[in-house]
């Protein structure tokens, strides 16, 4: 399984368009998969992936068909100059896998709908550094910090730990000076990106509070998906929901989970806001109270276009809920479990760091779909506890013992022996 994704994305780097002069010493595939296999094997930097190549060479060129090492400028120029676009078309061999093993039919949510948590995040920043793509914050004092964000989206289940993310966007300052505009400018062109890498899938988006406007609404209906938005403050829907609450015409149901009550409200047909008339929603709201202290211990609302009745509200709330799986499976160990995420790898002029961050995602993107589906994947974790401890036993055989496949290290990760080797004089 690991190898075949290996390959597979290997073979798909080969259709990437070169954009360098003919005459260049490395070829791009040979430039992309270095990248991608620097994030494979959560190297820190650079330079340790490249103060590691002698020893490690063979088995670059066995597991991820690396056939020599380029030089820093070498390879940051090549990857600065690939188009994100091309770079993000790649995710759509291994998501096609996915559909193809039923793997998405599997974790439906909602009669039938593959739950997908669109959300931001940062991954370079610097006071030094800036290129036209770049986010710029002024500081009081006159200083600027340059950083870069990308909107991610990946398909969740409420009751798996596994995410696969199936596209990203960089927000770039050409989308506007505020947090609003920067986000929704870049989800418009993501949205259709989600759409194209599922075309046969029905798609339920769900956003934070950020996105229930109208305007963002349609985007969605244009791609056929439905949504679960988050909403906070006085909105005409909060209005509107008062008046019902006075006149008690709320729906409710409630139930208990982990020594909790659960409170569910919620209704159909209201009007978004008075400048969309024609864009009607629905409304839940959620609350958890602790039955030892009484004490309320979360509460939220959104509003979505599935309508909403006493059967569906229970797996609705853990859907929309699900959001924070983006923040917490996706982002949170993108940074903090071995992929390095927010690490300086290079900036460049043009568009280094985003592909630097799409290469990063899709090097997860392979990590997680073994972990779904590879069952040595699966029992070499085991043997090892945690990931941190995994990706270190990874890295150290792999520049100690000569393998032919990532699959073999797996197995004998899986075997949990020593190595029975003559030690030095």
């Amino acid at each position: 399984m690991i190898d075949n994704l290996i390959e597979t994305v290997r073979s798909n780097f080969e259709e990437i368009k070169d954009h360098r002069a003919s005459n260049s010493t490395y070829t791009l595939v040979n430039l992309l998969m270095t990248g991608f296999a620097m994030f494979s094997l959560k190297d820190p930097s650079l330079s340790h992936f490249r103060g590691l190549y002698p020893i490690r060479s063979a088995n670059l060129e066995r597991v991820y068909g690396i056939d020599s090492l380029p030089s820093d400028i070498a390879l940051r120029e090549g990857l600065d100059g690939v188009s994100p676009s091309d770079l993000q078309s790649k995710f759509k061999a291994p998501i096609d896998l996915l559909s193809k093993k039923g793997v998405f039919k599997s974790r439906y949510v909602l009669d039938g709908y593959v739950a997908i948590p669109f959300d931001a995040t940062g991954h370079y920043c610097s006071n030094k550094k800036g290129c036209p793509q770049c986010l710029v914050k002024n500081h009081k004092n006159g200083k600027q910090t340059f950083y870069h964000q990308l909107l991610g989206a990946a398909a969740v289940h409420p009751k798996q730990s596994t995410v696969f993310p199936i596209a990203c966007e960089a927000i770039v300052q050409q989308d506007g000076n505020q947090k609003n505009d920067c986000e929704l400018n870049a989800c418009k062109r993501l949205i259709p990106k989600v759409r194209k890498m599922l075309p046969n899938e029905k798609i339920i988006a769900i956003f934070d509070a950020l996105y229930p406007n109208g305007f963002h609404i349609k985007e969605l209906e244009k791609e056929d998906m439905r949504y679960v938005i988050g909403i906070k403050g006085q909105s005409y829907v909060n209005i509107q929901v008062q008046r019902l609450r006075e006149a008690g015409k709320l729906q409710s149901r409630t139930w208990q989970k982990d020594n909790k009550t659960c409170t569910a409200y919620f209704t159909n047909g209201l009007i978004l806001n008075g400048t969309h008339l024609d864009v009607k929603t629905n409304y839940f709201e959620y609350k958890e109270v602790d039955n030892q202290t009484g004490k309320q211990v979360f509460y939220s609302t959104w509003i979505t276009d599935i309508p909403i009745n006493e059967q569906n509200i229970e797996e609705l709330v853990a859907v929309a809920r699900a959001r924070w799986k983006i923040e917490n499976e996706t982002f949170n160990t993108l940074k903090n479990q071995g992929y390095h995420l927010e690490h300086n790898y290079g900036h460049g002029k043009k568009h280094l760091t985003t592909n630097f961050a799409l290469l990063t995602f899709l090097a997860f993107l392979v990590d997680q779909i073994a972990q779904h589906m590879d069952t040595y994947f699966q029992k070499a974790k085991a043997t090892c506890g945690t990931f941190k401890a995994f990706w270190e036993r990874i890295r150290g055989i792999f520049y100690l013992i000569p393998v032919k496949s990532m699959r073999a290290i797996y197995k004998f990760i899986c075997l949990n022996k020593q190595l029975n080797i003559v030690p030095l004089e």
